[in-house]
């Protein structure tokens, strides 16, 4: 509290805001005006210049006090300088007509200062102001004129050519370092009080008017009167005139070429093109000449016309607004500025005159008598010359009444519009070189805004008051009346101050002879960067290799800071005893200023950070689309912007903070300052409660600008995070993360960009904000897969990347936990080495149970099952392998059998792991094996698997063989037609593991494929052997295999009652007992011959001649014997035939025997037929080959 306290304070006793064009720093105070200090009260200054450390002032007490100001001390660049007086000095004058000392004119050039002490000019050596002795003091009412054109940095080797304003002329002499001022040529001008120069061209003034003068030619155009009122300023403005007048011989040292300088080819290509429509005003002046040359009419030239606005008719009246605010008059839309083109009301030569007007109207109307005038009072003439191309002239009516800059060529022509004044000025300056929009610029080139300072006066209850206008002079009208200002003068610390506008005491103000450097310490401590304190997670530890970096780096900015805060000056302003330096305002305070106002609401105290959004959007709009033509406002720009930006998010946090939903369009605006501005992203995540902690700071910390650091080291003294509401479903979620996280998606996509930092703790902090962010948004959301374009796919998205807060994502997703996107984190973000590990560790995490906020691993065991086929680690594929195969044994032996797996493992080692690790899994395994590998090794295990699984269970569980003995029963109770036994059971399968068991043995025991038939046959009827009764099929099948085909038919037929696997069993010689129905073609090479069909066949009717059941059995032999009578002798089924059936049971079988029998006779006897045939055949061939061949004798 004591620290809120404290900060208050400061915020509340800091300086007024300048946000004006210029402001004012002191230069010098408490100067002794008076020797002896008494009369300090009546001696004022009088004109003030200042050159390479040395300040001289001159005073009304006819003084020159100068001081030598010695430079601050080099750790506080910002003081004020150090004001030391030198000395004292009375300059010589003839007549002591009160003016004290009235112009201090330094040449630098030749070393030399010319002081004007109540009208008598004397010579002085810089810079200790030592007495020329060689020259004698002159008499003159002025002295300046030095050509504004001349380049500071070329020697003067020929010295100075300067003006001096005698009584009837004006007189150009040569000023030089070591030789006495020479003559060198007069102009018959006199009077002149003031007078501006820019090479062969002078704009001066005397006492009533000005004139343009060529100071080559010897030529002069009236231009107007200064004051409107002067009764005595006659006839101004006419053709030129020529002034020339019996010179002095110039000094054969003096060039002709120093009087009138040369422009450069483009100045004076330039110039020649401007005065184009002007030709010949400095020509001779013969009124024929002028008319042949000129473009204008054929009428008389007159000069410049008086404007309307300083007629006596256009002046303000009475009750018109005090002309101390600069403003548009209310009678005109731009009274204030004119042109050189033909005004409307004004009168035409060529359009005639209006009528007189009627005697008689004029009887009847009484006459109106217009107003007195007002009494005339003289005014001073001021001229200043802007650009190298203008003059500046003031012109007015009465000292308190509205004044007129008026702007002219050098070809006496009004080359842009007037500007007004609130009241005729006692001094004006001019300042920049102004912004020519009519031109292509670059925002690279060298352009500053013009500017016109003027000071100005108002009378209020009998008492002066005074300030300084400005306003600029390189703009429309319209545009420069807006941007009229007042000069802040609450810098004077006199009490005299009113309003910060203006002030009691008389001001003088004026541009001295050279440029001065001068440091604004509010630049460098709003753009020179610091250290953000602020408290975060992570801060490391700095060393001494890191503390003598950063007192380098601190040097180095301490240098680039000094650099961007120097400015330079040319104008200074007085009042009283003190001095002050006008700076132009940097853009960077300006803006800053309004920033600064629009920090607290109106409503607020002023000292807790309550932004003003309706402001800080102008500041922004304002600044939108500019360029910068420096570093300077490059760097101002970007500041201003953060800061604006940081201040509209201030402003979103604290109405958040008060459940307030905010317009989208105000999110929109704050979110587009934060990407226009780019500030560090830890800046805005410090900013915010529950995110404020994942900032990282390295051994620099937070470096930004030192106004930003300010702001929000005071916003977060102010205002305690950790209180705020922070309810992801409310205001502050709505309003802040949506914006925050796509701010922050903004700098992650700009990484590695050559113009982005490369600082990894920032991207640190983007990524945990972003992580975190995007873990709170999502916790609402239902449980399952991302979808596309959902916060869980965004989440996903970033965890499926490279991260750089791989540790903060860890624990956040720990402590969220969000288990599946954590192992999709080690999967992108791991160690090569760990990938895996943390990987399947995390997803057996999940399969164990442990809590999974996401619900996103479906199918775990599944995917898990997949990933394993995809890595090389042995060691994990075996671990994890055989955890899958103890939950899910289908699966997991899948894992080793699998032939497309990066890993493979061996049969024998995959049992042997299995068996250790997975028991109940070997099962599967073997199968897998035999039925679909095809190895036979593996039969004889997975036979005993089942028999054991199958014995175990009819051991240790009665009721389970109570439960085959009554299949059994049931199945012989089922009338024909019925299913076989196999089928039966298969249909009717209990939901048991030793059911199945059961079935997967009687496949491997009837089948006859090699592969699986090749079974120990004695060992396995051996185990069998204690439960035959209730393992019939398994028995019958291993009879069948031992060739006791006889006990097989007897289980078949009398222990199952399975006529139809009987059957089968004689056709196929019991080689496939109980096959399954879509174990395919049984090939020829496997059946038996018919003889040993027919055997089987006489087994199986005797079995069916030995059942119980009488009907069943004369019902099953008839139909044995009608299907299958070919495979049986009829005399032996005569004879096994019971004498009391009746013929209707053999009915068939005898007709199928008879038939066959006479079949067999008429195919006997064919057969023998076709025998004789052929041996007929025989016999006719041999008769006729043994005719053929003939008789053969043989001798004996």
């Amino acid at each position: 509290m004591a620290e809120a306290s404290s900060s208050s304070t400061q915020v509340a006793r800091r300086p007024p805001l300048q946000d004006g064009a210029y402001v004012l720093r002191k230069l010098a105070s408490e100067l002794p005006l008076s020797a002896d200090g008494q009369s300090a009260n009546n001696a004022r200054i009088t004109c003030v210049e200042v050159w390479n450390g040395n300040l001289y002032v001159g005073t009304s007490a006819a003084e020159i006090l100068h001081f030598v100001l010695l430079p601050p001390d080099p750790n506080d660049p910002s003081a004020e300088p150090t004001t030391i007086i030198a000395s004292r000095l009375e300059p010589v004058y003839t007549h002591p007509i009160g003016a004290g000392v009235q112009q201090i004119l330094l040449l630098p050039k030749v070393n030399k200062a010319c002081i004007l002490c109540n009208n008598t000019l004397t010579f002085y050596s810089l810079p200790e102001l030592s007495l020329d002795s060689s020259t004698k003091p002159l008499t003159c009412s002025w002295v300046g004129g030095v050509d504004l054109n001349a380049d500071e940095e070329d020697p003067a080797d020929d010295g100075v050519v300067v003006m001096l304003g005698l009584k009837s002329r004006i007189r150009l002499i040569r000023i030089s370092e070591d030789a006495p001022p020479r003559s060198l040529k007069t102009i018959e001008y006199g009077g002149c009080l003031v007078s501006v120069r820019r090479e062969a061209f002078s704009c001066a003034a005397d006492s009533h008017s000005y004139a343009l003068l060529d100071v080559e030619h010897q030529q002069k155009i009236g231009l107007f009167p200064i004051s409107s009122l002067d009764p005595n300023a006659g006839h101004v403005g006419g053709a030129a005139e020529d002034i020339t007048t019996t010179q002095h011989v110039p000094s054969r040292s003096v060039s002709s070429a120093s009087v009138h300088p040369r422009f450069p080819a483009a100045q004076e290509e330039q110039r020649s093109h401007a005065r184009s429509t002007s030709l010949g005003v400095f020509g001779t002046g013969d009124p024929a000449s002028l008319r042949t040359t000129s473009p204008r009419p054929p009428r008389q030239r007159y000069g410049f016309d008086v404007p309307e606005s300083l007629s006596r008719t256009m002046s303000p009246a009475p009750g018109t607004p005090p002309p101390g605010t600069p403003g548009r008059s209310p009678d005109r839309s731009h009274p204030e500025r004119t042109s050189s083109l033909p005004r409307a009301g004004a009168s035409s030569p060529d359009k005639p005159l209006p009528p007189a007007p009627d005697e008689t109207t004029t009887d009847q109307e009484p006459k109106e008598e217009p107003p007195p005038p007002p009494p005339f009072v003289p005014l001073k003439p001021h001229v200043a010359s802007p650009s190298p191309a203008e003059f500046l002239l003031t012109v007015g009516t009465t000292p308190s009444e509205p004044g007129v800059g008026m702007f002219v060529n050098l070809d006496g022509d009004m080359c842009r519009g007037s500007i007004q004044f609130s009241s005729y000025p006692d001094a004006i300056v001019v300042d920049g070189s102004g912004i020519d929009l009519s031109t292509s610029m670059g925002p690279d080139m060298d352009a500053e805004e013009g500017y016109v300072l003027a000071v100005v006066h108002r009378q209020i209850n009998e008492q002066i008051e005074y300030g300084v206008e400005i306003q600029r002079w390189d703009v429309d009208a319209e545009e420069g009346e807006a941007s009229k200002e007042w000069l802040n003068l609450d810098s004077l610390g006199d009490a005299s101050v009113k309003n910060g506008e203006q002030a009691t005491i008389p001001l003088g103000m004026r541009t001295v002879v050279q440029p001065t450097d001068l440091i604004l310490p509010e630049i460098g401590a709003k753009l020179t960067v610091k250290r953000l304190k602020i408290s975060s997670s992570d801060q490391s530890t700095t060393t001494k290799e890191s503390g003598k970096a950063r007192t380098a780096q601190e040097k180095a900015d301490a240098e680039f800071t000094e650099r961007l805060s120097t400015l330079k000056t040319q104008t200074v302003l007085w009042a009283g005893n003190q001095i002050w330096w006008a700076v132009r305002n940097p853009h960077v305070t300006r803006l800053d200023a309004r920033l600064e106002q629009a920090q607290s609401t109106l409503t607020g105290d002023g000292v807790r950070i309550q932004p003003n959004r309706g402001r800080l959007e102008k500041v922004l709009g304002d600044i939108r689309g500019q360029e910068p033509r420096n570093e300077s406002e490059y760097l101002s720009l970007i500041y201003i912007r953060q800061k604006a930006s940081v201040l509209l998010l201030m402003e979103l946090i604290l109405r958040s903070s008060t459940n307030i939903i905010i317009f989208e369009n105000e999110k929109r605006i704050t979110e587009q300052a934060l990407i226009d501005g780019e500030i560090d992203p830890r800046v805005i995540v410090s900013l915010l409660p529950i995110l404020s902690t994942e900032v990282v700071q390295g051994p620099e910390g937070i470096q930004i600008s030192g106004g930003i650091t300010t702001l929000v080291e005071q916003f977060l003294v102010q205002n305690d995070l950790s209180t705020m509401p922070a309810v992801v479903n409310g205001p502050f979620g709505d309003n802040l993360l949506h914006l925050v996280k796509r701010y922050l998606l903004f700098w992650k996509r700009r990484k590695g960009m050559a113009s982005v930092t490369n600082d990894p703790y920032v991207f640190q902090t983007v990524d945990a904000s972003i992580l975190h962010i995007l873990l709170l948004l999502d916790r609402d959301s239902p449980k399952g897969p991302a979808t596309a374009g959902s916060l869980r796919a965004e989440l996903n998205e970033l965890v499926d990347n490279e991260v750089d807060c791989y540790d903060r994502a860890v624990t956040l997703l720990e402590s969220f936990n969000r288990l599946y996107v954590l192992s999709r984190l080690y999967q992108r973000n791991s160690k090569a080495s760990m990938k895996a590990t943390n990987v399947l560790a995390t997803w057996r995490r999940i399969l164990e149970g442990e809590m999974d906020e996401g619900g996103e691993f479906v199918d775990g065991e599944l995917e898990l099952r997949k990933y394993l086929s995809r890595i090389r680690d042995q060691a994990l594929v075996e671990e994890y392998g055989a955890w899958l195969a103890n939950r899910n044994p289908k699966l997991g032996v899948q894992i080793f059998a699998d032939d497309h797996s990066r890993v493979k493992f061996e049969p024998t080692r995959a049992v042997a792991i299995l068996k250790e690790k997975a028991p109940g899994a070997v099962k599967e395994y073997l199968e897998f094996l035999v039925f679909g590998k095809k190895h036979t090794q593996y039969v004889n295990e997975l036979i005993t698997f089942y028999l054991s699984i199958v014995i175990t269970e009819l051991e240790t569980t009665p009721s389970s063989r109570t439960t085959l003995l009554q299949t059994y029963e049931t199945y012989r109770a089922l009338h024909p037609p019925k299913p076989t036994y196999r089928q039966f059971i298969t249909d009717n399968a209990l939901p048991a593991e030793w059911w199945t068991s059961r079935l997967r043995l009687l496949q491997l025991l009837g089948s006859n494929q090699p592969t699986t038939s090749s079974y120990d046959v004695p060992s396995v009827l051996a185990r069998l052997q204690p439960y035959e009764q209730e393992l019939v099929p398994e028995m019958i099948i291993l009879n069948g295999r031992q060739g006791r085909h006889q006990e097989s038919i007897r289980l078949l037929t009398r222990g199952l009652g399975d006529f139809d696997t009987a059957i089968s069993y004689c056709l196929l010689g019991g080689s496939s007992i109980f096959r399954p129905q879509n174990s395919g073609y049984v090939s020829a090479a496997e059946i038996p011959s018919k003889t040993e069909q027919s055997r089987l066949f006489s087994y199986l009717l005797q079995e069916i001649l030995h059942l119980d059941d009488i009907a069943q059995r004369i019902e099953r032999t008839g139909e044995l014997l009608e299907r299958f009578g070919g495979w049986f002798d009829v005399g032996e089924v005569l004879e096994l035939i019971p004498d009391e059936w009746g013929v209707d049971v053999l009915g068939g079988f005898l007709i199928q025997a008879l038939r066959r029998l006479v079949r067999e006779r008429c195919e006997s006897e064919i057969v023998k037929s076709l025998w004789d045939a052929q041996n007929s055949i025989v016999s006719n061939e041999v008769v006729e080959r043994v005719e053929g061949l003939g008789p053969t004798v043989e001798k004996v």
